[in-house]
């Protein structure tokens, strides 16, 4: 789930209250904001993935808003008439085609208020944007600029710029070898003969989408006229981004207007705030939540959710949906926001007019046997996640391999489902090395393995891993304890030499079953220990559990 830091003075002046964290802790809560604690930043928020809307200080604001009723119904903003005009150049066809674009005037930034739209906009990147892979998002000072803004591109070895946070002027190439923006995205680019522009008409650049923007145009506390493009390979998406972005600043107080956007085949204008109608019936509603709610009580409701009500037929409440959701795919996510705007803690739970019994799962009792041993070991249980990404699951661990790719990941970091277990079990001695040593910790859950046999083409896997850092971190004491679990579990097993590139060499073994692997131990290799930020030697183990 994302994670984002507000302020709690900048929040209380969005919400024109002064709340407390305590005060306001349900009702975050209540919205489905998980309060993670205060830090010397600010307050810690987790909130869903899916909301992209609540991704900013500004949003969690105006959903505190309605849930508080300090201000119900479809926000009303005011976008007005195009200024400016954004003219997309045919050779960008072949890069990253899609372009969008909004413009911001008369902004009154302070640090919060400008620190807020740079955090939502990097947020944005990673959750809609897939880390730029998807769109980038382009935030400049336009006073002084001449119209149109093109969106164009160039050579690699074409006229440079001041890219930001430099003060001399590198060409496009340059800007992928020597800024460190332009090294982590340069993949991005890689394929293109051209590079992405946006300029004025006297040439001037504003940015080179998706890496850098240029730092003349920088924006700033004293910035009033503001230009906001949403580029990359995804339009749908794009548009989506600038939604969100341009009903962040106008919670602000900003004006915001439209811009005309000119392809050589088509013209329109973005960003669009008109908002969709949907409908939900109140009897679906009522029996799906168990509810008995009124009309009026169910338009109450859905209000204080931040939608219009336009009217009532035949049991079916037609409402006005913000333009910045775009999350809503069937009218049970219209129930839900109903749930929400009435309280989940308010809900009654009952238990269903069916008897039933049951037993564990023999696969799910031999978890819990190899649990029980070791945790009697002095291991403490861990639980990462299934989904992860391929940096963690292979590259950092000096392997190769295939996964199950999801298709529509949240982000990069959540695209595959894990193959082994030791990579997440890596990942939490990176973020507790700070405290005291030795550390012991184990996992036992289902990986997903690819299989062509499988009605699937992929099958689940039960395993149990274990690592140690510090003191004990050795080969020995990592076998002894896997040799333990198998005692335990009744397994007869063989152990072999083995060659891994996660390992020490001569430092790992493999275990076999029947003449079948089950699993392999030894000693990180210290490339593998760099890579997670450690410094100090692991040992660690990774067994399939019987069947």
């Amino acid at each position: 789930m994302p994670t984002i830091t507000v302020g709690l003075s900048d929040l209380n002046r969005l919400l024109g209250e002064d709340y407390t964290l305590e005060e306001l802790r349900r009702p975050l809560q209540e919205l489905g904001i998980e309060v993670e604690g205060m830090t010397e930043e600010g307050l810690k928020l987790e909130v869903h993935h899916n909301r992209p809307d609540l991704l900013g200080v500004e949003g969690v604001a105006r959903s505190l808003k309605g849930y508080l009723e300090i201000e119900t119904g479809k926000p009303d903003y005011e976008l007005g008439d195009p200024k400016i005009r954004l003219e997309v150049d045919p050779s960008i066809e072949g890069t990253r085609p899609v372009a969008v674009m909004g413009h911001i005037e008369n902004a009154e930034f302070d640090d919060d208020s400008l620190k807020a739209l740079m955090d939502l906009q990097e947020k944005l990147h990673q959750i809609l944007g897939r880390d730029r892979q998807k769109i980038s998002i382009g935030a400049y000072d336009l006073e002084g600029m001449e119209m149109p803004i093109r969106y164009t591109t160039t050579p690699p070895d074409g006229e440079g710029f001041i890219p930001l946070e430099f003060d001399e002027k590198l060409s496009p190439e340059e800007i992928l070898e020597e800024h460190p923006k332009g090294r982590r995205y340069s993949h991005l680019l890689e394929d293109c003969d051209r590079y992405p522009l946006l300029v004025d008409s006297e040439g001037e650049v504003l940015s080179m989408p998706p890496v850098i923007n240029s730092e003349p145009r920088k924006v700033t506390v004293d910035s009033e006229n503001i230009g906001l493009d949403v580029t990359g390979i995804d339009e749908r998406v794009a548009r989506q981004a600038l939604r969100v972005i341009m009903c962040t600043v106008a919670e602000r107080g900003f004006d915001i207007r439209a811009v005309d956007v000119e392809y050589p085949d088509r013209k329109f204008r973005t960003p669009s705030l008109d908002g969709e109608e949907r409908s939900f019936n109140l009897d679906r509603a009522n029996r799906e939540l168990g509810l008995d709610l009124s009309s009026r009580e169910a338009c109450g409701l859905i209000k204080r959710m931040r939608y219009d009500v336009l009217g009532e037929e035949d049991g079916n409440i037609r409402v006005k949906v913000p333009p910045y959701r775009s999350d809503l795919m069937h009218e049970v996510d219209l129930f839900e926001d109903l749930a929400v705007g009435y309280g989940y803690n308010d809900l009654e739970p009952y238990l269903p007019d069916l008897e039933t019994s049951g037993e564990p799962h023999p696969r799910k009792e031999i978890g819990r046997k190899a649990r029980r041993v070791l945790t009697g070991f002095g291991f403490v249980e861990v639980m990462p996640f299934m989904l992860t990404s391929r940096e963690l699951n292979f590259n950092l661990m000096r392997t190769e391999g295939e996964a199950v790719t999801v298709e529509n990941p949240v982000s990069e970091e959540y695209s595959i489902v894990r193959t082994w277990l030791l990579p997440g079990l890596m990942e939490v001695l990176r973020e507790n090395k700070q405290h005291e040593l030795p550390q012991r910790i184990f996992e036992v859950d289902e990986v997903l393995e690819l299989d062509e046999e499988a009605e699937t083409g992929a099958r689940n896997v039960l395993r149990a891993a274990g690592a140690v850092i510090g003191e004990d971190a050795n080969f020995s004491y990592a076998r002894a304890v896997a040799e333990a679990l198998f005692r335990e579990l009744r397994v007869d097993w063989t152990v072999e030499p083995y060659d891994h590139p996660s390992f020490l060499n001569k430092r790992a073994a493999e275990f076999l079953v029947d003449g079948e692997s089950w699993g392999l131990v030894g000693e990180m290799h210290p490339e593998v220990i760099l890579n997670f930020e450690l410094e100090h030697p692991v040992s660690a183990f990774e067994v399939n559990l019987p069947r």
